[in-house]
């Protein structure tokens, strides 16, 4: 997806989900030299090499949007905004998407269809949501288990069912585990953090719901039959492969109401 010469990418999720480290690890593995990449962020927060970074200042009113303006005169291939905050700079973004630029930006919603519904909910028209949008990723953040003191953990029923787990169906490559705790990971059982995710890729049969303004859970049950792996789905694998554990998940995931 990030290989495409246009359209808009967002990544969704609250603070401090990891959603700006995504889109850097995204342009530093699109950035070469024959491409040009702006940025504009507040604040910037990793520099990178060979990439335009600008930083808004509204005190002085130079605000996304009018950064957003000034760079798309300097023709840049990939533009990068660190969020998407209001009506004007999603029709910029939106129109920057249009009109042969690869967009990539952050948005605040809980999983990513609804990120279509938020973008009509501050007043983008839903045919130009439908014609520019490429993906939409939701992520959070759960704890590793500490490889120093990883233990094999047998599930309780409450985690099993809210994870939509037979034990008894487990095959032999099930590495469900917990950590004891120890000097290496300070008594948590956790150390370093990773990502979960949930990647709907608009297809025709999606850009003619969002241009209906169907409602997010229509579109959720569109890409669950594209087969969208929900969050807790994702975090459900990582979970039976030994990554990380079954509250982890729980904590920062909601379950599927069908």
């Amino acid at each position: 997806m990030i290989g495409l010469p246009d359209g808009i990418l967002l990544v969704t999720g609250p603070t401090g989900s990891g959603k700006t480290t995504t889109l850097y690890s995204c342009l530093n593995y699109i950035n070469r030299p024959d491409r040009k990449i702006i940025t504009v962020e507040d604040p910037v927060e990793y520099v990178l090499a060979g990439i335009n970074q600008v930083q808004v200042q509204e005190i002085i009113g130079f605000t996304f949007a009018r950064a957003l303006r000034s760079m798309l005169r300097q023709a840049p291939n990939v533009v990068m905004l660190g969020e998407i905050r209001d009506l004007e700079t999603a029709s910029i973004a939106i129109n920057a998407s249009l009109t042969g630029h690869l967009v990539f930006s952050t948005l605040h919603t809980n999983d990513a269809p609804s990120a279509v519904t938020r973008l009509i909910d501050i007043g983008v028209k839903p045919f130009l949501v439908a014609s520019s949008t490429r993906a939409l990723m939701a992520q959070r953040l759960v704890r590793k288990i500490c490889k120093k003191c990883i233990a094999p953990y047998q599930l309780t029923d409450t985690e099993a069912r809210s994870l939509g787990i037979d034990v008894n169906n487990l095959g032999p490559e099930a590495k469900i585990s917990k950590g004891k705790g120890c000097a290496d990971c300070k008594k948590t059982g956790h150390r370093g953090r990773f990502g979960i995710f949930e990647i709907f890729v608009i297809d025709d049969e999606a850009r003619k719901l969002i241009y209906e303004k169907v409602p997010a859970t229509v579109l959720r049950a569109r890409a669950r039959e594209m087969g969208m792996r929900t969050l807790r789905e994702d975090g459900t694998r990582k979970v039976i492969a030994g990554l990380t554990t079954a509250d982890e998940v729980i904590r920062a995931t909601m379950a599927e109401v069908e």
